[in-house]
């Protein structure tokens, strides 16, 4: 999202279940927080997590005086990297303009995130609660990797952009934040530092995107930190029973980035990145329908993933989706927009440009993987295979810097999950063009190194220049690429691509990316009618892991690895999709238990998850490439 946005999600629909994925994301002065600017800050804002009310926290912003008859205060309906509308505004309450003598001012709410505030001159303050989007009024709407958890002197996952707003006019204006704390719970932000203590800690932000950029993580001390090269790495958990701490996965996170540094060469220069774990419950993984994921911040990540999944699920998680996460510091970190620099987080004014915020991220973290050795070839091809069958649920005649341009807003908003599928694949081709016009020297890579250097973290490009400006550094043959198949709309015939490297399309076992399918986007089971007018989901396919277990055809499901099938109807559509969307972290060794009908006879099979496949088209070398195909994908995979 903005893990990104790299979610997982999983929708129940009109009693069918339809599951897909959409793409999904030591001590404390071991984890201190950056050295503070020299910034002057001015809006003086303060947040107490000590007297907490009903999951409510109380926020203060002194903005200083005004000249304005009339004052406007927002909270952001959209932020950077969700694409879609949050209207963050409705979980503000008891909003209150005080003057110097602490008399209320006439306040109108225009909107849910907008406040008119009278008679300006004679602000002081303002004054409000903040609810959590974890149980708030209708918070599983928003990513939970995007909200805001409170539990009184439990846990507090503070994105700053669902409790503190800005005032018109002064989004560049520097915030000091004072946060006063429970005693036990300690900080992780990769936010500006000033001072701290056992009951109050003070950021800088100097500037309101460094509100929304920078999330903080209160929280036991179950953290970690290391360093890769010239970055510090700062890694927080938060795990509800206790179970997961932040040591085990240490040695993950290290042969990651380590891995993603030598990927990334020059083009990163990022001196620290804070990775901010919360995980969840069985309960808020219903109340969220199932959905996990990531959000990426310019320098650090939140990451919402399953309490009860074991520490290698965790592990192979992590890796998939934090470093999607890591690679938003090539971009839109050192490579963005104006539209993206100077974000409208109440009009949601977008880039044509998610190709590449999203699109090249998504096929770095897979291309790094086999670059670096990670993971060997047929995993890398089996990844393409899947983008290019998940992409075909979406309109694949549709100019991407149209969708771009208009995806929070219908009928482009749909197709929001393609940025990870077919815009992964766009940058797969435009690798492959600019390695075959190179002799393999160069690639898109190249191309993302040379524009961090010339722009960088303050320095935004012309929306609509950015093309040209690819164009120059690289050859004809990609003009025509971006002109058909990104500013146009013809759809990619992409076994013109995969010729170049000697790849093809044959029969083969295919993966799938969990138990629960029989090919990347259907289920192993459909909703069928009982003699008694209820539902039930019976067994209508099978793959490799289903048939060793023992399924047929026709079973009726009844548990799932334990846990009772719930009534089939609209109002559990969230527990339904949380109970099957907890098997895609299942790691292949996990030993399982399925209750059926078979015949009226109820019946358990169990068995271990394995790795699930069909036989399928799918891509792998072709036994007749000649050697220029074969040197060409070298060059792709291991350079």
């Amino acid at each position: 999202m903005h893990h990104t946005i790299f979610t997982m999600k999983i929708l129940f629909q009109n009693i069918v279940c339809s599951l897909f994925t959409l793409v999904l994301l030591g001590s404390c002065s071991a984890l201190r927080n950056r050295t503070a600017s020299t910034v002057d800050p001015t809006i003086q804002t303060t947040i107490d997590l000590v007297n907490v009310v009903d999951d409510k926290i109380a926020i203060q912003l002194d903005p200083g005086p005004f000249t304005a008859d009339t004052v406007v205060f927002y909270l952001p309906k959209i932020i950077p990297g969700t694409y879609e509308y949050s209207d963050f505004g409705r979980f503000v309450s008891d909003f209150q303009a005080l003057d110097t003598q602490g008399n209320a001012l006439p306040v109108e709410r225009v909107d849910d995130n907008t406040w008119h505030i009278a008679k300006g001159q004679q602000l002081d303050k303002i004054t409000y609660r903040a609810d959590d989007t974890f149980d708030g009024p209708d918070g599983n709407k928003i990513y939970p990797m995007g909200g805001t958890k409170i539990e009184k002197d439990s846990v507090f996952l503070l994105n700053l952009h669902g409790m503190v707003g800005y005032f018109k006019g002064m989004k560049e204006t520097p915030y000091r934040l004072t946060i006063q704390s429970p005693g036990h719970l300690k900080p992780f932000s990769s936010m500006a530092q000033v001072s701290a203590s056992d009951t109050e800690d003070v950021f800088l932000a100097k500037r309101y995107f460094n509100i929304i950029d920078d999330p903080i993580l209160y929280t036991n001390d179950n953290a970690i930190s290391f360093s890769i090269d010239a970055i510090e790495v700062n890694f927080a958990v938060y795990s509800p029973s206790g179970t997961h701490k932040a040591a085990d996965f240490k040695t993950t996170l290290e042969t990651m980035m380590a891995a993603q540094k030598r990927f990334l060469g020059d083009a990163n220069n990022t001196p620290r990145y804070d990775i901010l774990l919360v995980l969840t419950n069985m309960d808020e993984l219903q109340y969220f329908g199932g959905m996990l994921g990531a959000l990426e911040h310019h320098t650090s990540t939140t990451v919402v993933f399953f309490d009860g999944s074991t520490t290698e699920e965790l592990a192979q998680s992590l890796t998939d989706v934090v470093s999607h996460e890591f690679f938003h510091t090539l971009t839109p970190l050192n490579v963005h927009s104006e539209q993206i620099h100077y974000f409208n987080y109440n009009e949601g004014i977008m880039s044509q440009h998610l190709w590449m915020y999203e699109g090249t991220t998504e096929y770095f973290a897979n291309l790094f993987q086999i670059q670096q050795g990670l993971i060997d070839e047929m995993d890398f091809y089996n990844r393409i295979n899947q983008k290019i069958d998940n992409a075909k649920r979406y309109n694949d005649a549709l100019s991407f810097t149209e969708m771009s341009s208009g995806i929070v807003d219908p009928p482009y908003a749909d197709n929001y999950g393609n940025v990870y599928e077919k815009g992964a694949l766009i940058n797969m081709c435009l690798d492959l063009i600019i390695r075959e016009q190179s002799g393999g020297t160069r690639g898109i890579l190249s191309v993302m190194q040379t524009l961090a250097q010339r722009y960088g973290v303050d320095k935004p490009f012309e929306d609509t220049a950015l093309f040209d400006e690819i164009v120059t550094m690289t050859y004809p043959d990609v003009e025509a690429f971006i002109n058909r198949h990104l500013i146009g709309d013809t759809p990619i015939d992409y076994n013109v691509f995969f010729e170049k490297v000697g790849l093809t399309f044959t029969t083969i076992d295919k993966p799938l990316p969990g138990i629960l399918f029989v090919n990347g986007q259907q289920p192993f089971f459909e909703v069928q009618p009982t003699a008694n007018g209820s539902l039930s989901f019976v067994v209508s396919g099978l793959n490799s892991s289903l048939a060793a277990i023992g399924f047929q055809a026709g079973d009726v499901l009844q548990t799932f690895d334990g846990t009772p099938i719930p009534d089939i109807k609209p109002e559990n559509g969230q527990k339904i999709n949380a109970l099957f969307s907890a098997s895609f972290s299942w790691a292949p060794e996990k030993a399982v238990s399925f209750e059926v009908l078979r015949g009226g006879e109820p019946l358990t099979l169990t068995g271990r998850v394995g790795t699930p496949t069909v036989k399928g088209e799918g891509l792998a070398p072709d036994p007749n490439a000649t050697p220029a195909q074969q040197a060409l994908r070298t060059a792709w995979l291991k350079n």
